[in-house]
């Protein structure tokens, strides 16, 4: 990213898909380097549905890619990590047993296990605790 960018809207005509159609306009989105004006994103120039697509789809795009993971890469990497940590592995799975069996809300109980494993978890090894906590 050079600058802030923001989405802005265009409009697209839409052919007629057949004789009993009708062609029409839509509102499309793409995201602009506010400083520049350079188009940073715009789907292949296809556009985005909402503004809130185009920023979803160039964040994604800009973490993902720029880190060279993929959610694939990123379940293996978790998986080996909660290999080589079977035993905080255990106290995670019994904390949680424990808190389902208190009523804990499902919030209270993912925050509560993410303050044990952020006090307890040595080296990440460039994984987050939510990756964690999701591959757990």
């Amino acid at each position: 990213m050079t600058g802030t960018f923001k989405a802005v809207p265009y409009k697209v005509t839409v052919p007629a898909a057949d004789e009993y159609d009708f062609a029409h306009m839509e509102t499309r989105w793409r995201l602009v380097d506010a400083t520049t004006g350079r188009i940073m994103d715009d789907a292949q120039g296809y556009g985005y549905r909402t503004a809130q697509a185009a920023y979803r789809a160039y964040g994604y795009k800009n973490t993902m890619r720029r880190r060279g993971t993929s959610a694939k890469t990123v379940k293996q990497r978790a998986q080996a990590w909660w290999a080589t940590h079977e035993r905080l592995h255990a106290e995670l799975e019994d904390m949680q047993l424990q808190a389902l069996k208190q009523g804990m809300p499902d919030h209270a109980m993912r925050q509560a296990c993410a303050q044990y494993l952020n006090e307890h978890a040595p080296g990440l090894h460039g994984l987050t605790v939510a990756d964690l906590l999701r591959y757990c």
